[in-house]
């Protein structure tokens, strides 16, 4: 691969979610007990096919709490392998109707709500159900690791430390494992994150075979950790891994094109890109694919992956006049362009200097429901942004605006992460003062 050149430094806040979050797997699943067909099917179909039995077996048992709670791993599993919103949507419903026939004892549905909101992205949702969780499952280990990932994401790190530190096992697990390990990050000791990475991996890979597909979880969340810590060695081995175990894990391939365009590998950053979309297509990998695009000169296959951004998203007209409106709840709403992409959209029109007032805007929505450092930077990136390369807006507000993406990119830092992408934009945008 070629070594990095300075336009690489144009991903920016692109980079910063593509692995950040996500539950980890359940190391057993009751749905994954379906007995397989002696017929091959594609990923989707099987997990249409789990789908559709435990479906059935819901409707013929339709007061059964533990078979509506297996219906919506079914969904989640859909949901989490290709980004589907409908399947995340069925996922709510299913464990919703799991707890309304019975909550005591039932702590397996209460996860399943969480993580199905989680997927949607409705974090404050999310923190309910993990706290409704912690409660129907007495404080098991499960539990208090989901409530974490929770709090985490909601950038509520006095609390997670508090919980971890009342729960000093928690990285005995996998799961748990993994969580830490995210903590790690967040406090700039990405040497921890890896370790107890490794150590989740092993775990899970001497489970056997039958946990392939999660080992393959472990690895990607492995390869980009140390991605992002600068063991690019690791981060190579760990993702080509991960898609040995499971050739559908399409962060794995999203971090290696990630891998690829770091070291200016162009046209292998687009066919990495290009199989990650495959599968699941999301705004910052396809700004990757528009980034390497562009340095190869392929202009109009640029604007191709352009316009799916675009409408993969909310217009940024829509968005900025959503945003004047001060509307704040149609984030519930799963008929409407997921908020979450308004963290991934904001980056990437920041990036490239497109509808620089709409990503702001986008931006500072996303910081009043999340305050997690990576709120905060892309909060601050879009903000300095829009003030650098719109005249208009240093009309309107002088330099008002890099107030705040100062103010904005200090709290960012202030945990110590180490994270290379928020260091850039510190670097930059602090002294620009």
């Amino acid at each position: 691969m070629k070594k990095s050149t300075p336009s690489t430094l144009m991903l920016t806040a692109l980079t910063m979610v593509a692995a950040v979050g996500g539950c980890a797997p359940q190391t057993s699943n009751p749905s994954a007990d379906v007995a397989l067909s002696s017929v091959a099917l594609s990923p989707t179909q099987q997990l249409d096919k789990d789908i559709a039995f435990h479906k059935d077996r819901v409707k013929n048992d339709p007061q059964g709490a533990i078979g509506f709670a297996m219906l919506s791993e079914a969904y989640l599993a859909k949901a989490q392998a290709i980004d589907d919103d409908a399947a995340g949507v069925e996922a709510e419903k299913a464990a919703k109707q799991s707890l309304k026939i019975r909550q005591v004892g039932n702590s397996r549905a209460a996860r399943r709500l969480t993580e199905s909101l989680l997927q949607q992205h409705r974090f404050v949702d999310a923190e309910d159900a993990a706290r409704l969780t912690l409660k129907l499952g007495s404080g098991d280990l499960q539990s208090v690791r989901l409530l974490g990932d929770v709090l985490l994401e909601l950038g509520k790190y006095e609390e997670f430390k508090r919980l971890a530190s009342k729960n000093f096992n928690l990285s005995q697990t996998p799961e748990g494992a993994a969580t830490m390990a995210r903590w790690y990050e967040v406090i700039g000791k990405p040497d921890l994150s890896i370790a107890l990475l490794k150590g989740a991996v092993e775990k899970v890979e001497n489970a056997g075979p039958a946990q392939q597909k999660a080992a393959a979880w472990y690895k990607t969340q492995l390869g980009w950790t140390a991605l992002r810590a600068g063991n690019t060695d690791l981060a190579d081995a760990s993702f080509h891994d991960a898609i040995n175990f499971n050739s559908a894990e399409r962060k794995a391939y999203a971090g290696m094109a990630k891998l690829a365009l770091d070291q200016g590998d162009w046209s292998q950053a687009v066919d990495f890109c290009r199989k990650a979309n495959e599968i699941a297509p999301l705004t910052n990998v396809l700004g990757w694919e528009a980034t390497a695009l562009r340095e190869l000169g392929k202009d109009y296959e640029l604007k191709v992956v352009i316009a799916k951004i675009d409408n993969l998203n909310s217009s940024p007209a829509k968005e900025a006049k959503e945003h004047s409106h001060g509307s704040h709840h149609h984030h519930h709403d799963s008929t409407h362009s997921r908020h979450t992409h308004n963290r991934l959209y904001a980056s990437f029109l920041a990036d490239y200097g497109r509808s620089l007032r709409a990503a702001h805007h986008m931006a500072e929505e996303d910081l009043q429901w999340r305050k997690d450092i990576y709120a905060y930077d892309t909060f601050a990136w879009a903000t300095y942004r829009f003030w650098k390369l719109d005249p208009q807006a240093k009309k309107e507000e002088g330099d008002g605006l890099l107030k705040e993406a100062v103010a904005a990119i200090k709290k960012a830092t202030a945990t110590g992460t180490l994270d290379p992408t928020i260091l850039a934009h510190a670097n930059e945008i602090l002294t620009s003062r």
